[in-house]
C-alpha cells in the first residue's frame, strides 16, 4: 500500500510498464511484468531497464520518508548485475538513512523464482513543496 500519489501514472513509468505496490515507511515494491519490449537480444532484461527499475524502488522509497508532496531525484547510483534477468521482475527498495535533503537507499531486484538479479545503492536528493 502506497502512501504517495500515484507515481505509475507517469509517462515513463506506463511506457515501460512500472508497477508500484508499495511505497510507505521507507520502503518501496516495484513491479515490471514480462514484455518482449525490454529485453535485449539474448531474451534477458535490458540492462537499463532493470537499472531504472531499480532507480524506481530507491526514489519511490525515499519520498515515503519526505512528507506529503516531496519528490526526490537521484544524486548517484551504484549498481551491480548479479545474473541475466527473465521474466517479471520486483525490485525492493529501503531507506538506509535520512537526512534533511539527502537520503541513502538501497534496491535488490529480484526474478520469479526469488533470486537476487541485481543490486543498488543510491543517494537522493529531496524536494519538498515550498511552505
Amino acid at each position: 500500500m502506497s502512501t504517495l500519489p500515484d507515481m505509475s501514472q507517469r509517462a515513463f513509468y506506463r511506457l515501460l510498464g512500472l508497477q508500484i505496490h508499495e511505497a510507505a515507511g521507507g520502503r518501496s515494491l516495484i513491479v515490471l511484468p514480462p514484455n518482449p519490449e525490454t529485453t535485449n537480444s539474448r531474451g534477458e532484461v535490458h540492462g537499463g531497464v532493470q537499472v531504472t527499475l531499480l532507480d524506481a524502488a530507491l526514489i519511490n522509497a525515499a519520498r515515503s520518508t519526505a512528507g506529503p508532496g516531496a519528490g526526490a531525484m537521484t544524486v548517484s547510483i551504484t549498481t551491480n548485475f548479479l545474473a541475466p534477468a527473465r521474466g517479471e521482475l520486483r525490485a525492493h527498495g529501503r531507506v538506509v538513512r535520512a537526512g534533511r535533503s539527502l537520503v541513502t537507499a538501497e534496491a535488490s531486484l529480484l526474478d520469479p523464482a526469488g533470486e537476487v538479479v541485481a543490486q543498488a545503492l543510491g543517494t537522493l536528493r529531496v524536494t519538498r513543496p515550498a511552505a
